[in-house]
This record gives structure tokens, sequence and C-alpha cells, in this order.
């Protein structure tokens, strides 16, 4: 664009040009034309004498010589100027559009007449080619209006590419922001699809366990009622057995009680045969009787003798700890239906135990 650049300057001058090379391009028309005529008639006329070309020389030459300033000099009435000791300007002997061109019998010169003439016409061909050319590769230039113009949309362009490749980059880097979410969306929905499927498993896994710990206390309950019915029938075994020692144990004491009441009675009555003895009472015989006795019942006593059964020595089964705080308020004392307790006393002669 800037090798390109003019001004309404050269505009002008370009018009200038233009017009002058129409100018031109009519001259050389008309040139073309004369030279066509110009041919034919050395065609068709013969050539001058050698004697009418030496008195047109001697013209020539005279009008030379006369004077050094320029002149005005004719061809065959067509007058032209020129400098003398300079080469005419044949240009100047043309004369306006529609005039006349003179015969190549009366031009001295005709050759180089000839030759000039078609090397102009030649040129000018030339340079109406360049000034078409020229006009052509001008009217493509535009003004400096319009290169602002050009230059401004240029510029709007430039900024619009900017903004544009900005934007372009903010929405790749969108993009490359929402496929990572995209990924991270996907990794997490693969993550929550995992922990849907453990949390499905855990729940299968709680409800068989709620399941397995319900058989489980069902069991509990059974078996704790299974050992509580046989720590309860163990107790009342144990208390059976234990009353049953009380029993025989009451018994032997009521034996051992009796003899020694039969012994107290015996060593009184010998106490008081002593004491009849000593007041010289004669009682020898019962004496010696109640001597018998009495090591009879020391022997049968000695023998009959039993062991401290007090509750606090008694050998009674001991209850486990494991057993819940309740369990005595759920389970009675076993009680036998043949011995009955009245007022601290045994009837039947057996003993039972009550609440």
């Amino acid at each position: 664009m800037a090798s390109r650049r003019s001004n309404p300057r050269d505009s002008d001058r370009v018009q200038t040009r233009t017009g002058s090379a129409n100018a031109e391009c009519i001259r050389s028309g008309d040139v073309s034309e004369a030279l066509t005529e110009v041919l034919r008639e050395e065609i068709r006329l013969p050539l001058t004498s050698t004697q009418e070309a030496k008195d047109l020389d001697g013209e020539k030459s005279v009008a030379r010589v006369k004077s050094s300033s320029p002149t005005v000099l004719t061809i065959q009435g067509l007058p032209y100027y020129r400098k003398l000791g300079q080469c005419c300007s044949l240009g100047e002997a043309f004369q306006p559009a529609g005039c006349p061109l003179p015969s190549l019998r009366n031009m001295t010169e005709r050759e180089a007449y000839v030759k000039m003439a078609v090397a102009n016409a030649k040129a000018m061909e030339a340079n109406n080619e360049f000034a078409a050319t020229l006009e052509k590769c001008l009217q493509d230039v535009p003004r400096s209006d319009e290169l602002y113009e050009i230059k401004k949309v240029i510029r709007e362009l430039k900024l619009g590419l900017k903004i544009a490749q900005d934007r372009e980059r903010a929405n790749v880097a969108q993009l490359a922001a929402a496929e990572k979410l995209g990924n991270q969306a996907a990794s997490l929905e693969a993550r929550l699809r995992v922990v849907s499927n453990e949390r499905k498993s855990s729940l299968e896994q709680v409800s068989f366990l709620e399941a397995k710990v319900e058989s489980s206390t069902n069991k509990f309950s059974d078996d704790l009622r299974r050992a509580t019915y046989d720590a309860k029938k163990a107790l009342a075994d144990s208390y059976l057995d234990v009353l049953v020692s009380l029993k025989e144990k009451w018994e032997t004491k009521k034996a051992t009680t009796d003899c020694e009441a039969c012994l107290r009675e015996v060593m009184a009555n010998i106490d008081l045969l002593k004491e009849i003895m000593n007041n010289n009472l004669l009682a020898s015989d019962d004496l010696l009787r109640l001597r018998t006795k009495e090591v009879e019942f020391g022997s049968e006593l000695y023998v009959m003798a039993v062991s401290d059964f007090s509750v606090g020595k008694l050998d009674l089964p001991q209850i486990s700890e494991d057993l819940p705080e309740d369990f005595f308020a759920k389970v009675p004392f076993a009680v036998d239906d043949v011995t009955k307790c009245s007022g601290g006393q045994f009837e039947d002669g057996k003993f039972g135990i009550g609440e």
C-alpha cells in the first residue's frame, strides 16, 4: 500500500497527462494517414530532378546564411521556425488537424523526413501505450480520503481480529476448563456409582446383620430362658440338698440332745446319790447303776456328735455374678410340698424353706 500512495496533485497531474496523451494520439493518427499518403505519392510520381533538388538546397543555404537569429522558413508556403546551427524541429512544421501536408516532391531531405515521421509515429504510439498503461495503473490508486478510510477499516479489522483472537483464547481456556470439569464430573460419577454400589452392599449387609442380630437375640432369649430355668432348677436342687442335710442334722441333733438330757439327768442323780452317801445314806447299788449309764451315754454322745450347722457356716451354693439383677425377683424359691414351716417350727418332722 505504501508504494501506491498518491495525493490530489498526483491525480490532477495524471489527468493532464491523460489529456495530452489523447491529443497526441489524435495527432499520431493524422501522421499515420499523412505517411500513408506520402508513400502512395512516392510510388505514383517519379522522382524530382537533380536540378530542382540543387535549387532547393541553394535556397535553403541562402536562408541559413542570412541570419543567425530564429527565422521563418517555408516549404511550399508552410512556415516553420528554427535556429541557425541547430536541427529543425519538424514537429513545429505541422499544422493543426485538418490542414493538408506538403507533398514530398517539393520537400528537401525527403528520406530523412520520412524516417523521422515513421520514428515519431512509433514514439507516439509507444507514448500512447505508456500513457494508457499509466492511466490504467493510476485508476486503481485510491485517493487520500479513501486511503484514510481503508486504514481506518484495517485498524478496526485488526482490533476486531485481536478481540476475536483473545475471545478465541478465552474460549479455548474455557473449553479446556470445561473438559477438565467434564473429566472430573465423569470421575465423580464413577466414584458416585462405586459409592452407590458400596452403599447398596452395605445396606444389604446391615439388613443381613439386623436379621442375624434378631435371630441372635431370639436365640439369646431362648438360651437365657433355658439357662435361667437350669439355674433355677440347679439352685432349687442345691437348696433342697441343703435342706435335706439340715433335716438329717436336725434329726441327729435331736437324738444328741435327748442323749445329753439323759446324761445330765444321770449326772444329777449321781450328784444326788453322792450327797446321800456323804450323809451316810446306803445307795451303792443305785450309784453303780447310774455310773454305768453315765459311761454308756458319754460314749454314745461322743459317737453322735455333729458339726456346727449354723447358717454362716453352711456350704450353700454360690450365685453367679453373670445373672441379671432382677434374677431373684423373677425366680421364686423352691418350696417342698411335703415340708412346711410354721412359726419357725417344722411340722411332720421335715424341713422346708420359704421366701
